[in-house]
């Protein structure tokens, strides 16, 4: 395979070849992805099992954000709080640190108030997540926002269970001085047959499912590279993970860049 986007040597700039991040190399046990010259826009979506409202969410979320198109444009999350749980079914993808992301959200003004099926667009809340166009206006917005930071991203096993994700960041923009930048992973085709609460007997699917979320290291012009590893468990089935990788502003929460790379794992097996 050849990269879409290069990094043109010694210019700081990025070499349009195409849209969409996808792997720039493809070795044994070892892959590279770059980001697209547009903002990519991060979806997020905070929902549970345990919420009887939060299906239609989901399934929206499955057919119309992670679409092979879609996909090199949206980097879509649905993080599974876990404060559904107390009503009779536990969740088994909820974390308290997606309910604590949550939460952040609100305290930094992102959104009004805590509730699922809860969307958040690059840190701004979406409310009429379902209504006709709100995409397409998205994704043409987005074509006109060029990104001020670069990605490179490298996933190397360094055994069967065992990952190690690079990310190299380029500063595009001299407003920007800094930021955070996290990775996840996420796991595609997930069922689940609820036994109990307000979903009882119901078969639920879901995609993009935050399996980790790494805690957030700086970068910057001077400091542009981290190293993020992970111990994969068990019962995740890696032919069905990919990975996010997320640059924030320090000053603000917004959103620099994003790359996302569907079923990582199994291409880089």
């Amino acid at each position: 395979m050849t990269n879409r986007l290069n990094f043109m040597a010694g210019t700081g700039a990025l070499a349009l070849l195409g849209l969409g991040s996808s792997p720039a190399l493809a070795q044994q046990g070892r892959c590279n992805w770059t980001s697209p010259v547009e903002r990519m826009i991060v979806a997020e979506l905070y929902t549970s099992e345990g919420c009887s409202s939060c299906p239609p969410a989901d399934r929206w979320l499955s057919s119309q954000l992670t679409t092979p198109e879609r996909a090199n444009n949206i980097l879509a999350l649905s993080f599974h709080v876990d404060y559904w749980n107390y009503i009779g079914w536990e969740d088994p993808y909820s974390k308290k640190q997606f309910t604590e992301r949550q939460y952040g959200h609100k305290r930094t003004g992102n959104v009004s108030q805590i509730y699922t099926p809860q969307y958040v667009f690059s840190n701004r809340e979406v409310r009429r997540w379902g209504q006709a166009g709100l995409i397409p206006q998205r994704l043409a917005a987005m074509q006109q926002d060029k990104a001020p930071v670069g990605l490179q991203v490298s996933l190397e096993r360094k055994a069967s269970n065992q990952v190690e994700v690079e990310v190299k960041t380029e500063w595009l923009d001299e407003r920007y001085s800094g930021g955070r930048v996290f990775v996840a992973f996420y796991e595609d085709n997930l069922s689940q047959q609820v036994k109990a609460g307000e979903n009882r007997g119901e078969l639920l699917k879901h995609d993009r499912v935050v399996r980790h979320l790494s805690e957030a290291k700086k970068v910057s012009p001077t400091a542009k590279v981290q190293v993020f590893k992970h111990t994969l468990p068990a019962d995740w089935n890696q032919n069905n993970v990919g990975l996010g990788v997320i640059v924030e502003n320090n000053e603000s929460n917004t959103v620099l860049q994003a790359l996302n790379a569907p079923r990582a794992l199994g291409q880089c097996s």
